[in-house]
């Protein structure tokens, strides 16, 4: 699809000029997606109904018979639960946490050990910040596939807010060990970032957070971390630099917003030469 093509274009060359535009285009695209998987799903079901029709009216029964077989199993339930996954997800994408866990709902009654469905309603109720809920739905993908990297990192970041140190540790660290899905690798550094810096462990952070900016970076939120950690080193102007990263890539978002307050405290300490 050349407009999938072209927005990842602008994206590996991203401008933060461009980032309003783009954001919009990314809602648009999920809204056109999901308009359209809905309008497949209703097509597919008046196509059963037209074809239920068919066989009852035609009176070849071998053929038929033989042809209603090929509907049904290109309207499997496998591909129903595709598309609802696929809405769920777009919904995410839009922030509609809600709707998607409906959506992902009508999924587990049909395969209740689906793991993306388990995974999508997880990750919905952890956006709303209903941890424990989340955190059943991310054990039951765990019970399912012990190695899920989308679960592991979520219910590693759960653990971080709630306080619970080891487990948060020992579910990111695999996280962000596995191969097979970057994304997870990169938010799973950046939240055991986290971690350390919240426990005073300031050289483990630095770790973290510069592997996290490695696979990802235009990860913003990271930067300011970075920041925050190489003052609290007393290595300030590592931190100049990180704070400024955090600026350049939006300097009008939250991050970039409390960047420019952590830069304006620091830079006075710091020889205008030396800068």
């Amino acid at each position: 699809m050349k407009r999938i093509e072209k927005l990842s274009e602008k994206v590996r060359n991203f401008d933060p000029q461009e980032e309003d535009h783009i954001r919009k285009e990314i809602e648009q695209l999920y809204t056109e997606i999901a308009d359209t998987s809905k309008a497949l799903t209703q097509a597919q079901e008046d196509l059963k109904t037209i074809t239920q029709e068919f066989k009852s009216r035609s009176s070849a029964k071998t053929e038929v018979d033989k042809f209603y077989s090929f509907v049904k199993s290109q309207t499997s339930a496998e591909l129903d639960i595709a598309t609802l996954n696929d809405r769920a997800w777009n919904l995410i994408c839009m922030k509609k946490f809600a709707e998607a866990i409906k959506v992902a709902s009508k999924v587990l009654t049909i395969d209740p050990k689906n793991v993306k469905a388990l995974g999508y309603t997880g990750f919905a109720l952890m956006n709303q910040e209903m941890y424990d809920d989340a955190m059943l739905y991310f054990q039951e993908v765990l019970l399912i596939d012990s190695d899920n990297p989308f679960a592991l990192n979520n219910l590693g970041y759960i653990c971080y807010k709630k306080g619970i140190w080891g487990e948060a540790i020992e579910h990111l660290t695999n996280a962000a060990k596995q191969t097979k899905d970057r994304m997870a690798a990169l938010y799973a550094n950046y939240y055991l970032g986290l971690v350390y810096y919240d426990r005073n462990m300031i050289p483990d952070a630095v770790k973290f957070l510069e592997t996290a900016v490695k696979l990802g970076p235009n990860l913003q939120e990271a930067y300011y971390y970075l920041g925050l950690s190489e003052t609290k080193q007393y290595e300030f102007r590592k931190a100049v630099k990180q704070f400024e990263k955090c600026i350049k890539i939006d300097p009008e978002s939250r991050y970039g917003t409390l960047a420019k307050e952590e830069l304006a405290k620091i830079k006075p300490l710091i020889e205008p030469e030396v800068l």
